[in-house]
């Protein structure tokens, strides 16, 4: 693909391979959340396996994503399969399960082929529905074999952006949105839905640049999604985001501007959520206010309901401090960081 800024690359690339990689075989996590899928409010269990890795952080990897941390390189089949065992004696069945690696379901690299196939199979013989993730470019060959799981299946993919400069300079990804378009197409043709990730704030944007990327993103990849998921940045180990954000030269989206990418996406035509990492927590979205707890969980509940009077309903004085700061950053010009924070 190479569509890349290649000095931004090798910054990202340094900083991650300073991170230090685990030793562990067991898969890394398991929890529940609740959201609004497929015409209800689901319960969904989410399994995160322990890989070799996303095959793209070999090289470089994105300027946000964390996850290189829980990645062990000697990885392999067996251990894959011994994930899965232990994970379906404990969670044999459910409503929704959401499969996550470091990086792609269906990289054959990350992710054996024989264990892909087997892991499917076995998982919808308990749950009702299965979401797993990917880069664009592994959908081809995945194509050939899970259209028979037609209507039980979702596949994630993290555009991020529809803007080709930010994908580029920002949140380095190497590829865009026309790898992403034939990977939905090709989705949609074996009966696969499709949802799409979104980057809320990705570095070097302003918070109204970040906020007016993300809607012109959403209407222009809703056409070939079904379901969108807006992801706010948070401060992950290991990144080239924290390094801005321990420089005083990175700060979280606010909370009032996760409302407002919802709000204004009300009429989109297709589910938007946002299931929001460390909530409320200076390295995640916040206001820096007493509210941040109550907007948290109104976030939280309008993704399992998709109810807007839940959004609609928020108020704080807050609001007009994040006013003030959009104003602020537009007269500036550049990303108010951590180190000129107005006075949250």
């Amino acid at each position: 693909m190479n569509k890349i800024d290649l000095e931004f690359s090798k910054q990202v690339a340094a900083i991650r391979n300073s991170v230090r990689r685990s030793e562990r075989k067991d898969y890394v996590a398991t929890y529940t959340e609740r959201e609004y899928l497929n015409g209800k409010t689901r319960e969904e269990r989410v399994l995160i396996l322990r890989t070799r890795g996303c095959s793209w952080s070999y090289h470089s990897g994105c300027s946000m994503c964390g996850y290189w941390d829980d990645t062990n390189p000697n990885i392999g089949r067996d251990d894959l399969f011994s994930q899965a065992s232990s994970f379906l004696e404990r969670f044999p069945r459910g409503e929704v399960l959401k499969i996550f690696t470091s990086g792609s379901f269906f990289d054959p690299v990350e992710v054996h082929p024989d264990f892909q196939k087997k892991m499917v199979e076995e998982v919808l013989k308990g749950y009702e529905f299965l979401v797993v993730e990917t880069r664009p470019e592994y959908v081809r060959r995945a194509s050939e074999w899970i259209g028979k799981y037609s209507g039980r299946m979702q596949v994630a993919i993290g555009l991020e952006s529809t803007d080709p400069l930010i994908l580029r300079r920002s949140v380095n990804k190497n590829y865009d949105l026309s790898d992403f378009i034939g990977a939905a197409t090709t989705l949609h043709s074996i009966g696969i839905s499709v949802r799409t990730y979104l980057l809320l704030k990705p570095p070097f944007l302003t918070e109204g640049e970040a906020i007016a990327d993300t809607i012109k993103s959403a209407r222009e990849v809703a056409p070939y999604s079904d379901f969108l998921s807006i992801n706010p940045v948070d401060i992950q180990r290991g990144t080239f985001v924290e390094s801005l954000y321990k420089e005083g030269n990175y700060r979280p989206p606010w909370l009032w501007s996760v409302v407002e990418v919802l709000l204004s996406l009300r009429d989109i035509g297709i589910p938007v959520v946002s299931l929001v990492t460390a909530a409320g927590k200076r390295r995640g979205a916040h206001n820096g206010h007493t509210c941040d707890r109550r907007f948290s969980d109104a976030i939280r509940k309008y993704s399992e309901t998709l109810d807007f009077g839940i959004l609609e309903s928020l108020s704080c004085t807050c609001k007009e401090l994040w006013k003030t700061f959009l104003r602020e950053e537009e007269n500036l010009g550049f990303q108010i960081g951590e180190a000129m924070q107005l006075d949250e």
